[in-house]
């Protein structure tokens, strides 16, 4: 029952949580403290200062890159609480305006290690509402206080395979 009003109240908020996580004020030391509930990790080069929000017991922390089209998203469900790796995902989506983009298509399955356990890096590609084509690579993990989620989108013309694989090896 509880899965159902966190799930019913995200989806009721689709697009308008995109509104809210872009009206976010940027406080590091919130940034921080949410960051490290999820996972230790490097940065890549580019990537500086970002925004955190708890909506509903979930937690997501974002960057965008120097080049204001580059993205990395950490997402963590709350602990105790089972969520299906394609709903977090789908969440992930909604939560972050990506869940516009058109004629997504899963590009490859790639197997990884993120914290010492096997997972899948789903890499996919689509045309976000602007007509630009952009790939994204994306991971569930067990975070330091739940299931979480990796996201790094950048535009397709502009994708750093070594980055998000530095990236997605320094989550700790």
């Amino acid at each position: 029952m509880c899965l159902c009003v966190v799930i019913g109240g995200l989806a009721a908020m689709g697009g308008t949580s995109w509104l809210i996580f872009s009206n976010v004020e940027a406080d590091q030391v919130n940034v921080a403290e949410s960051s490290e509930a999820i996972a230790d990790y490097s940065l890549p080069a580019g990537f500086g200062d970002g925004h955190a929000v708890s909506i509903a017991g979930f937690s997501l922390v974002s960057y965008t890159g120097d080049d204001g089209h580059s993205h990395i998203y950490l997402m963590q469900a709350p602990s105790g609480l089972t969520v299906d790796e394609e709903l977090l995902e789908r969440r992930m989506r909604e939560a972050t305006g990506s869940n516009e983009w058109a004629e997504i298509t899963v590009v490859e399955r790639q197997p990884c290690t993120i914290r010492g356990k096997e997972t899948t890096l789903v890499i996919s590609e689509g045309m976000n509402h602007d007509g630009e084509r952009y790939r994204s690579a994306s991971g569930v993990f067990e975070g330091n206080g739940g299931l979480a989620l990796v996201n790094i989108s950048t535009p397709s013309e502009s994708w750093d395979q070594e980055m998000v694989d530095t990236f997605i090896e320094s989550l700790r």
